[in-house]
């Protein structure tokens, strides 16, 4: 893979753009988008996404030079400076590319890519602060989705049923974070970063991402008490809520780091389940 490609991580802004084009689907319930408008908006997440990726690689140097010297910069194909370069030049086509949209978008991007470069450079290192932002991030993709058809439709700014969405995909991510941060500590440990585990125990930052998760589970039934989605919804979402208690059921016996990882899986197969939900119900 080109080194470029390497250090902003193709994968991950493929996915980045994806989250923005199943917000903007929800949002109108219908696949009649103008296709410059999913372009530019599949193209400002994915360009955004991959400015943050590159200046992540910035600020990771040094310790990438210990675990993972394979990659760009600690293997000398890519300078740092070049790196910083490439982050602001995708950060810039990103927002750039708003200009196709509306006025909402082009203040989510810039926003979006201020939280990218303060979460590289800092929030990352500080624990919760950490992974409220990863959380935000992960729901914003879906809302700068709603905010891009905007300006072709009626109705609210942001459609209830895309809301619900959001909060589901933050607060289910933040809560996923925690559980991630457990079964990371050894080696943030090592590293020196202040995790939240680490700065106030594995038994309180089990029991707070219970809690976010019980949040995402409390609400994930809203869309169909509103009316918004129907019995589909429902059926598939009950599904989704099982593999979050069996995460939650899992970190709640034991706190080891085996244990962590599998609610951890567990999680990303209720998030892919809820997502699919919602999908379905907004054409279903």
């Amino acid at each position: 893979m080109p080194p470029i490609l390497e250090l902003t991580r193709l994968l991950n802004c493929v996915l980045a753009g994806m989250a923005v084009l199943i917000g903007a689907v929800i949002a109108t319930g219908n696949l009649n988008i103008p296709w410059l408008v999913l372009f530019s908006a599949f193209a400002t997440a994915a360009l955004v996404a991959g400015g943050g990726n590159a200046v992540n690689d910035y600020f990771d140097r040094d310790i990438d030079r210990i675990n993972r010297p394979h990659r760009p910069i600690p293997s000398g194909k890519i300078t740092p400076r070049m790196a910083l370069i490439i982050a602001q030049g995708l950060f810039m086509a990103g927002i750039a590319f708003t200009a196709f949209l509306n006025i909402y978008c082009f203040l989510l991007a810039i926003l979006n890519s201020a939280v990218l470069f303060v979460y590289t450079w800092k929030l990352k290192r500080l624990g919760l602060a950490g992974n409220v932002s990863v959380g935000y991030l992960v729901g914003s993709t879906l809302l700068f989705g709603g905010l891009a058809t905007a300006h072709l439709r009626t109705g609210p700014l942001i459609p209830s049923g895309l809301l619900v969405l959001v909060l589901m995909a933050s607060v289910s991510t933040i809560g996923r974070e925690l559980i991630k941060a457990i079964e990371d500590m050894r080696g943030d440990r090592k590293l020196g970063f202040k995790t939240f585990p680490l700065s106030y125990g594995v038994g309180k930052t089990a029991t707070l991402a219970i809690r976010f998760l019980g949040v995402a589970i409390a609400i994930s039934p809203v869309p169909y008490l509103l009316g918004i989605f129907g019995w589909l919804y429902l059926a598939l979402l009950i599904i989704s809520v099982v593999a979050f208690l069996v995460a939650i059921v899992i970190i709640a016996r034991s706190r080891d780091l085996k244990a962590a990882s599998k609610a951890s899986l567990a999680c990303k197969i209720g998030m892919g389940l809820g997502l699919l939900a919602f999908l379905a119900g907004t054409f279903f």
